[in-house]
């Protein structure tokens, strides 16, 4: 007995050996330096690019940046090299929902992967959807930690809707006090709800952010000092003339109200021209900018959904056929099958509005881009359940901006440098979105040259989060599942 004790000892010493020496390893590989060396650099800094230029990573930070020929490499370092590719930030979806449904099996594969081998390093959720949210706290620790892979997550608390069952002080105390990143507010909120949330955020230094309360406006919204607007679309509702002095006692109603009486006031200018529509938008929109121009407050674009609702309604066949939609849950495609899905059953017998709805926020954003008002690129994805596949979907919305008269560097900016910008606003940390010393190393390395063209983001050749590398090979293991 004494002979089998010492023996089982011996193994249990060699198994523990044995593990400390791999995770000892695999530690070093994580903390090991990493040189991108001659690269293309895109700084986002300037809409220039920066020719054989090196960028050192170490501990999850860019700490050097320079031509090749004379910027340093320190001993034991991992080299990436870039000879004929492209060198920008990794990109920022600023408005998109958790799931907690991620880590099952209800998608084919995690949107978490998905974002990463899209290159999107930062998402910021705007209502995570299942339990109380604070999973989204906690997968953001298991992200910086190394143990999950995934971008880097900044979050709400569960949404305040209106209708509450507390005072909606304590509500916001609470998800100040649960370290959520900022506070999202709904379009149900009643216009004393509203005031006591934005009182309550204001004395807690709380960064607001939400839709235009139907019963609150944008005026009052301007008045109160909201720090952002979730949607451009959410602009769309203030050029109808619907009665905030209604109430009503589920959101349904509310919604069906509006999008009736939207839908009542818009429906003669269905039968102008184009350009005639045009033109009469327009004159709806110029006083709706005019207003912010006086306070620039940023938005959201999230005009994504407005593409997919068209496709989805005017050509069900070509939308199911997308590639990328392999990757949205099967319920939902079930749904949309079945004619169940909810933009199906919201637009049924008025079909003919998502064309216009989309005309309209086109003319939104070009407005707000020739105001100078500030705009985040976002997708309004993750839910699984309007169609929008996270990551993928970022790049149409690139598509889309560049589309309505950005230039490939300001569609660009919108999800790196100007969302950083955005995020020190909320957080103190300008943290990501230029490849200077000192930020996050979140990088996308490109086969093509982004600036000439901004469908070749999605021509990726490595991505990384964080300082974690992921090479082609990672990337395509990601989209296997």
């Amino acid at each position: 007995m004494p002979g089998r004790r010492l023996s089982h000892s011996i193994i249990h010493l060699a198994c523990w050996m044995l593990w400390f020496l791999l995770t000892g390893s695999a530690l070093a590989v994580q903390n090991r330096p990493t040189a991108f060396v001659h690269a293309n650099l895109i700084p986002m800094t300037s809409a220039a690019v920066l020719p054989d230029h090196t960028v050192v990573v170490e501990g999850g930070r860019i700490t050097a940046v320079g031509p090749s020929g004379t910027t340093g490499i320190p001993a034991n370092t991992k080299v990436v090299d870039c000879r004929g590719a492209f060198l920008m930030p990794g990109l920022a979806d600023m408005h998109m929902h958790l799931r907690y449904g991620w880590t099952s099996d209800a998608w084919p594969v995690s949107p978490l992967q998905l974002y990463l081998a899209n290159g999107v390093t930062t998402i910021r959720c705007f209502g995570p959807r299942g339990k109380t949210g604070r999973y989204g706290l906690t997968w953001r620790k298991e992200i910086d930690a190394g143990r999950l892979d995934g971008p880097t997550i900044l979050t709400c608390g569960p949404m305040l809707r209106g209708h509450f069952s507390e005072n909606p002080e304590h509500i916001v105390i609470r998800q100040k006090y649960q370290r959520f990143d900022f506070l999202k507010i709904y379009s149900f909120v009643s216009l004393d709800e509203y005031r006591e949330i934005m009182s309550t955020a204001k004395r807690l230094d709380f960064y607001t952010v939400g839709h235009i309360p139907f019963q609150v406006g944008l005026d009052r919204v301007l008045a109160e000092g909201m720090d952002e607007i979730a949607h451009i679309e959410e602009l769309a509702w203030e050029a109808s003339s619907m009665d905030r002095q209604r109430y009503f006692e589920s959101e349904g109603e509310w919604m069906a109200y509006a999008i009736q009486t939207t839908f009542g006031q818009f429906g003669p200018l269905l039968e102008l021209p184009a350009h005639q529509q045009e033109q009469q938008i327009d004159g709806r929109v110029i006083a709706l900018v005019e207003k912010l121009k006086k306070r620039p407050i940023p938005v959201c674009t999230t005009m994504v959904i407005d593409d997919l609702i068209v496709q989805k309604l005017t050509d069900p066949g070509g939308f199911l056929e997308k590639p990328e939609n392999r990757y949205l849950p099967e319920r939902y495609l079930e749904g949309f099958r079945k004619g169940q899905e909810k933009h199906q059953l919201q637009f049924k017998g008025g079909e003919a509005f998502a064309p216009f709805k989309y005309l309209l926020d086109k003319r939104l954003l070009k407005a707000l881009k020739a105001a100078d008002i500030p705009l985040l690129l976002a997708t309004d994805a993750g839910t699984g359940m309007m169609g929008a596949v996270p990551g993928f979907s970022l790049h149409d919305e690139l598509g889309i901006l560049v589309d309505n008269g950005f230039t490939a560097y300001e569609a660009l900016a919108a999800g790196t440098v100007v969302a950083s910008g955005i995020v020190k606003r909320m957080k103190g940390q300008d943290d990501f979105g230029t490849i200077v010393p000192g930020k996050r190393a979140d990088l996308v390395l490109l086969e093509q040259n982004p600036l000439e063209d901004v469908a070749n983001v999605r021509r990726i050749r490595g991505v990384m989060a964080a300082g974690r590398w992921y090479d082609r090979r990672a990337i395509a293991q990601m989209l296997d599942g």
